[in-house]
C-alpha cells in the first residue's frame, strides 16, 4: 500500500512538471515591412541587407500553426513615423494571432514573416490566406489589395495593404481590363519592372497563383497587386498583376 501510494505521489509530480512545461509561452521573433521611393539610397542599402540577412536569418514559424483569431491593433497616432523609425516596428506589434489589421489599412501576420522573400512555390498555399483577410477588409471594386518586394519597403515583416485605389489607380485597372477581360493565362504587362498579369473568375489563391507563374521559387523580388472587376461580364472577377523589383504603391493608391 505504502508503495502504490509512493506511485501515485511520483506520478503527480510528473503530471505537475508536464504542465507547468506546457504553461510556458513560447517566443515569437517578428520583423516588419514598406516600400521605399524610387531612388532612396537608404532604400537601396536595405535591400542589400536584406540579402545578406538570408544567409542568417532565424527561422520562420511553421505554416502549419494553430490560427488565433485576428487582433485589430492600437497603434501610434502617428504609425508612418513609428514605421519609419523602426525596421522592426511591425513584427514585435503583431505577436501571437493568426494576424493582425494595423492602422485599418494593413494585414500583418502573427508570425515571423521577413517578407516576399520568404514565400516561394513549397509555401506559398500556406500564406493564401492572409491576402483573403486584406480582400475581406476592402473588398469592393474600388479596392487595390497590395504587397512590396525586397529594396521597397522600409519593414522586415510581411504586410499586405488594402486601399482604395486613386486616379492612377483608375488608369492602371483600365488598362488591366483591356488587356485581360475574356483571356486565360499570364500575361505580358508592362507597368513597372517586367510584369505578369491574368484573371481569375472569383477569388484566386493570390500567392500561390503568382508563385506558380514565377517557377515556383522565391517572389524576394516580386510585388503584388489584385483588382475585382465587373467590366468583363460575368459577375466579379479578380485580376493580378504582378511585378518585378518596383513598387506602384504610392502611384495607385489613394492613402
Amino acid at each position: 500500500m505504502a508503495f502504490r501510494r509512493s506511485v501515485l505521489h511520483g506520478l503527480a509530480l510528473l503530471g505537475s512538471t508536464a504542465l507547468c512545461s506546457a504553461q510556458e509561452p513560447s517566443l515569437a521573433l517578428l520583423a516588419a515591412d514598406d516600400e521605399c521611393a524610387a531612388g532612396d539610397g537608404l532604400c537601396a542599402l536595405n535591400a542589400l541587407q536584406l540579402r545578406g540577412d538570408r544567409l542568417q536569418q532565424e527561422p520562420e514559424a511553421s505554416a502549419n500553426v494553430s490560427v488565433v483569431p485576428p487582433v485589430h491593433l492600437d497603434v501610434p497616432e502617428d504609425l508612418n513615423a513609428s514605421l519609419g523609425a523602426n525596421p522592426n516596428y511591425l513584427r514585435h506589434a503583431c505577436n501571437g494571432p493568426d494576424y493582425c489589421v494595423v492602422g485599418g489599412y494593413m494585414i500583418v501576420p502573427g508570425h515571423a514573416v521577413r517578407g516576399m522573400e520568404s514565400i516561394n512555390g513549397g509555401n506559398a498555399g500556406s500564406f493564401d490566406h492572409y491576402m483573403s483577410a486584406a480582400r475581406d477588409h476592402c473588398g469592393d471594386t474600388g479596392c487595390v489589395l497590395i504587397t512590396n518586394p525586397v529594396g521597397f519597403r522600409t519593414q522586415n515583416q510581411l504586410h499586405i495593404h488594402f486601399r482604395h485605389y486613386n486616379g492612377g489607380g483608375a488608369a492602371v485597372k483600365r488598362r488591366l481590363e483591356s488587356t485581360l477581360c475574356g483571356t486565360h493565362g499570364w500575361k505580358s504587362f508592362a507597368e513597372c519592372g517586367i510584369g505578369k498579369a491574368a484573371i481569375f473568375s472569383g477569388f484566386p489563391g493570390v500567392f500561390s497563383a503568382v508563385a506558380g507563374a514565377f517557377g515556383g521559387g522565391s517572389l524576394s523580388y516580386v510585388g503584388i497587386t489584385v483588382w475585382e472587376t465587373t467590366a468583363c461580364g460575368g459577375g466579379v472577377q479578380t485580376m493580378v498583376l504582378a511585378s518585378t523589383s518596383c513598387s506602384i504603391e504610392h502611384s495607385i493608391s489613394a492613402r
